[in-house]
């Protein structure tokens, strides 16, 4: 899952690894964009008192804009603030934000060109403030943070060419730089979001699943599958668990070695992976060569469908076919099948899962033995070699 850049900023090579994550990093700048509102309510309403205290400005110069102070900014900020108050209009407020941030960038533009008129020494680079703010607070992505450099630069070039005394040089440079420090801004704030996010996630699948073989490892599958039992018990269905032991697994790893071995597991584990196909279906490595699969509301003639298909699937799997040497792997088979009561565990499904597998060892391997888990107790083995019209 890496990271590319496209027409649209950056994004994951995934599509729900990149919805996700947007959405995870639109959440996580409210209190970034409650502090952009504020910050733009108090370098734009209060402007008229701040210029006549910092800049010797007559208040007269502000008369012909009271209406961007009193009803345009203001109202924009109560629209960014529904977007953040009410969850779902959350998704609109990058766009209310970057209206905010626009409105008190034209406001400062025309400003700066009313003050020019009485003092060739106006500050271009003030400007650039709200893009800034926008880029640092908003946790807006790349593409958002572009285009507000780029409306800041076509405000700031009219606003040149608006004003009676030509800009020093100087004050243009600082204010493309300025516009450049928010862009790189808004590129980091999004690239070190979507590093940390990936960081979460590496971390997240190793916590849950088998590096070697993509599945669940023991620990995830125990807990689901200790909540799959229970919804079992409240719906009162049947649950199915397979206990899978690959065959003569160390002949393999001292024959082919340790890496053939490795192999083999991941092929047996992607095997398995297509095996579950429903949401409720799971798949975990418990450790070496046994794997554990679990089918909910399947009760015990279709366990016993499940499990040949397993052993046949894997049975036809070659592992290196193009080697000088392939590998042909077979599996030993414990299929555990009952409805869970209120004294019921998980443990009792592995257990007698378990011993099943080596009854199947001890029967000759490459089979499957399936067994009932009553009401009282009572367990009963059935071995099984190919159903009638079963197809491999």
């Amino acid at each position: 899952m890496g990271i590319q850049i496209d027409y649209s900023g950056l994004r994951f090579a995934s599509k729900p690894s990149e919805r996700e994550f947007r959405t995870r990093f639109r959440d996580g700048g409210r209190l970034g964009r409650w502090a952009m509102v504020i910050a733009c309510l108090v370098l734009t309403v209060p402007r008229p008192l701040l210029d006549t205290a910092l800049l010797g400005a007559p208040a007269s110069v502000h008369e012909g804009w009271q209406a961007w102070t009193v009803w345009l900014i203001p109202l924009a900020a109560l629209a960014c603030a529904a977007t953040l108050l009410h969850r779902p209009w959350y998704a609109l407020s990058t766009v209310a934000t970057f209206t905010l941030a626009a409105l008190g960038l034209a406001y400062s533009a025309q400003l700066t060109v009313a003050l020019g008129r009485l003092s060739p020494d106006q500050p271009l680079t003030g400007l650039a403030l709200c893009p800034l703010l926008f880029c640092v607070l908003v946790r807006a992505r790349l593409l958002s943070g572009v285009l507000m450099a780029i409306l800041t630069l076509a405000t700031g070039s009219a606003a040149m060419h608006a004003a009676p005394e030509a800009f020093a040089t100087r004050d243009y440079l600082v204010f493309v730089c300025l516009c450049a420090i928010a862009v790189v801004a808004s590129l980091s704030v999004e690239l070190t979001a979507r590093r940390a996010w990936m960081a979460r996630e590496s971390l997240m699948w190793s916590a849950t699943y088998d590096d070697l073989s993509g599945l669940l490892n023991r620990r995830a599958f125990e807990d689901q599958m200790d909540r799959v039992l229970r919804m079992a018990m409240r719906q009162r269905n049947s649950l199915c668990l397979l206990c899978v032991d690959i065959d003569h697994f160390k002949r393999v790893n001292d024959r082919y070695g340790h890496l053939a071995g490795d192999e083999v597991i991941r092929c047996v584990g992607e095997e398995l992976r297509i095996a579950c196909q429903r949401p409720l279906d799971l798949a975990g490595r418990m450790g070496g060569e046994e794997f554990l699969l679990a089918f909910y509301e399947v009760d015990a003639a279709q366990a016993v469908v499940l499990a040949e298909r397993v052993l046949h699937r894997i049975r036809n799997l070659v592992v290196h076919p193009d080697s000088e040497q392939p590998i042909r792997v077979t599996v030993s088979i414990g299929a555990a099948v009952g409805t869970p009561l209120s004294h019921s565990t998980m443990r009792d499904f592995m257990c007698l899962a378990d011993r099943l597998l080596y009854q199947a060892k001890r029967a000759g391997r490459d089979r499957v033995i399936h067994g009932q888990l009553d009401s009282s107790g009572h367990q009963t083995a059935t071995p099984v070699t190919n159903p009638a019209g079963l197809q491999p």
